[in-house]
């Protein structure tokens, strides 16, 4: 909390953003949203004051709610007193709030980056996450486990451990499970590759019928339609691409170019179906579009076409 926020005036954000949440946040909002929650621990305490005060006032119904509002005018932390003083069953929750209770129950929040955007978080149980270009992620925390949905792009967990409540990642593809690890998970519409630094990760295909795997520090599994598929790497480039490192080991084309998409504004497109499977391996630099569209050539048998934001890629 800076010298010129006080309490009130931190509260008086809270609600605000909570009462832009009920509305709808677009992207930029969220986004301005997720680092004011992040600047400060203060900035977090205050909004889970604020959502237990929403919870209270959902749970007393409106018409106490109302003849609260009405015979009193309070502070926003005051009034959260009063009401849980005229309801005695509501007193618990917000004593064991106040006084030590778990602050990350119940936690839910969603993410999102722009092309080009990375960005990092602390979540409220003591683990981190970094998002890359193009990602988008909701968390679901509750008092038995910590639920994460990738439903696109790439994400590194740092995970706090905690046997009580697993941290799950479902992605289209999987169901992935650890207690407390260093790993990242990327989410594209036809695969989920999961890299492993360090720790175990449990992961489960969504196919039916595929056994689950269990990977340890230096492990990949790659998940598609054709089944999971388990690779040694190197786990020191589990989070290359925070540094603007693409490191790919006989990657198709097609995810390559997806990769350079996160970060450009281009369009790729391909001549044919052998063209876009062509396997490629290799570490570019995720800045520099022109020098990977100009080396490509020297590397596979294919002509490059780009206009603009339009990259043709054809047989030579």
């Amino acid at each position: 909390m800076t010298s010129q926020q006080t309490p009130l005036q931190l509260q008086q954000q809270a609600n605000q953003w909570l009462e832009l949440q009920r509305t709808g946040l677009n992207a930029k909002q969220q986004q301005a949203f997720l680092r004011w929650l992040n600047e400060s621990s203060d900035h977090y305490d205050a909004y889970q004051q604020s959502q237990q005060v929403d919870q209270l006032l959902a749970q007393l119904g409106e018409g106490k709610t109302a003849a609260i509002n009405k015979a009193v005018t309070l502070s926003p932390i005051r009034k959260v007193l009063a009401i849980a003083a005229s309801v005695t069953i509501l007193m618990v929750s917000l004593t064991s709030y106040y006084f030590g209770g778990n602050t990350d129950s119940n936690f839910t929040a969603n993410y999102q980056s722009a092309r080009d955007e990375q960005i990092d978080f602390n979540l409220p149980d003591g683990s981190k996450l970094s998002l890359d270009a193009q990602t988008q992620l909701a968390l679901a925390f509750d008092a038995k486990q910590r639920v994460s949905h990738l439903s696109q792009g790439r994400a590194l967990f740092d995970v706090a451990k905690n046997p009580q409540r697993p941290f799950i990642i479902n992605t289209n593809r999987a169901d992935i499970t650890v207690l407390g690890t260093r790993f990242s998970v990327d989410s594209k519409v036809d695969s989920t590759r999961v890299s492993v630094e360090h720790g175990r990760v449990k992961v489960q295909s969504t196919r039916y019928g595929e056994p689950a795997v269990e990977l340890v520090q230096g492990q990949q599994a790659v998940l598609s339609e054709h089944g999971v598929e388990v690779l040694n790497m190197n786990p020191q480039l589990v989070d290359a691409w925070r540094s603007g490192r693409l490191v790919f080991n006989n990657v198709p084309l097609n995810e390559v170019c997806a990769e350079f998409s996160r970060y450009h504004d281009a369009n790729f497109k391909f001549s044919e179906h052998s063209v876009s499977s062509m396997m490629l391996s290799g570490t570019f630099n995720a800045s520099e579009l022109d020098n990977f569209l100009n080396l490509l050539p020297h590397v596979l048998p294919v002509n490059i076409k780009s206009n603009n934001n339009q990259v043709v890629i054809s047989k030579s």
